[in-house]
């Protein structure tokens, strides 16, 4: 099968706004793209433009097992596309991608989500660390690359002096997305009550806890839901019920991104409490804080060096020390100027959308070779 391009990922573009948005931004210039793709199911289905290929693999494989598998899945499948250009969403699909470009004479690009050389969940496992650090290098000046902020980019540039890679802002599409109660209808809560969201992995360095120790601290007219999936998301639940918070701290698992934006317009503040265990989460420029603006959900953010600009330069939330009282004190600050907060998201969003970036990721594309 012959493609304009073909981008491979492991995750489900159903679940990720980010492939989505570039999808729907190549989808204007390239009629035939391909995406492979390893999930929970194989199936095949059409997301605009796109031919998406899924390959499934046993979601209670875990490790070194759970990768090979995947590969296994993927290979068969992706070796079937010859495409023009093969874009990589993430390191774990970037020597799949390298492969085929070399295969069929094809251009690489590599959109490194995060610093994949310091992942979050792998900074108490050096060994796994090192193997995917390894493998980035090997392959990434192969490729055009792109990441989500300045920052990122400066540092891929220093550790494998490469050119400096393209920002593309992890900005959402600008939809008009109404507040509403659907949320706050699910969980069966009254109005007067304050709903906090977080929505994201259920992983290490997501402020998981923090936020179950803010729950606890804060009046009980306070409400926390978490919808996302992850390796926490079990232990989550249990400590909810060991904690007593059943009433009023929810771990709902994930929704996909066609769902999740309704919800997230039915809840008062946003959390994105991302704690710098690696390099890559200090850095972290995520796409729910940028959701949560679109949706008029104030956030209350981490302050790290990527996130704290943003919401201090257009006003539209708080940036906290990760201490319980700060946090608690932060989301207080917030609860009590809500419609403040909501009228610079108002403000912000025209600013802060997908719309800004897809001109950019088509020039990114389409640029000739060098």
């Amino acid at each position: 099968m012959t493609y304009d391009g073909c981008f491979l990922f492991f995750g489900d573009v159903r679940y990720d706004s980010r492939l989505q948005n570039l999808i729907h931004s190549l989808s204007a210039t390239f009629s035939r793209l391909a995406l492979v793709q390893v999930c929970g199911a194989a199936e095949r289905f059409r997301f605009e433009s796109c031919d998406v290929f899924s390959a499934a693999v046993d979601s209670n494989l875990r490790g070194a097992k759970k990768f090979l598998a995947s590969y296994f899945a993927l290979l068969p499948l992706a070796l079937r596309i010859e495409a023009n250009f093969y874009c990589a969403e993430d390191v774990f699909s970037l020597p799949v991608a390298a492969l085929l470009a070399r295969l069929n004479r094809a251009r690489l690009f590599y959109d490194s989500r995060e610093l994949y050389f310091a992942i979050g969940a792998l900074s108490n496992k050096k060994a796994k660390q090192a193997i995917w650090s390894f493998l980035e290098e090997l392959f990434i000046s192969d490729a055009k690359v792109f990441a989500t902020g300045e920052m990122d980019c400066q540092l891929l540039r220093s550790r494998y002096k490469i050119p400096l890679p393209a920002t593309i802002r992890n900005y959402p599409r600008r939809l008009s997305i109404p507040r509403n109660s659907s949320l706050r209808e699910r969980l069966n809560l009254s109005p007067d009550q304050i709903l906090l969201l977080y929505q994201g992995m259920m992983g290490e360095g997501r402020g998981i806890f923090k936020m179950l120790d803010a729950i606890e601290a804060l009046p009980e007219t306070f409400a926390l839901a978490m919808l996302g999936d992850g390796v926490l998301l079990e232990r989550t639940r249990a400590e909810i019920k060991r904690r007593h918070l059943s009433a009023r701290a929810f771990a709902l698992g994930s929704e996909p991104h066609q769902s999740l934006l309704r919800y997230t317009a039915s809840a008062d503040i946003g959390l994105a409490l991302i704690e710098p265990i690696s390099k890559s989460y200090e850095l972290a420029l995520p796409n729910k804080l940028f959701e949560y603006i679109l949706c008029e959900t104030p956030p209350v953010v981490s302050a790290l060096p990527a996130m704290t600009p943003i919401v201090e330069r257009y006003k539209v939330g708080v940036a906290t020390e990760l201490s319980v009282p700060k946090i608690v004190e932060a989301i207080l600050r917030v609860s009590e100027s809500l419609s403040f907060y909501r009228a610079n998201c108002r403000q912000a969003r025209e600013v802060l959308n997908w719309e800004t970036q897809s001109e950019k990721v088509r020039s990114l594309f389409c640029e000739r070779a060098t």
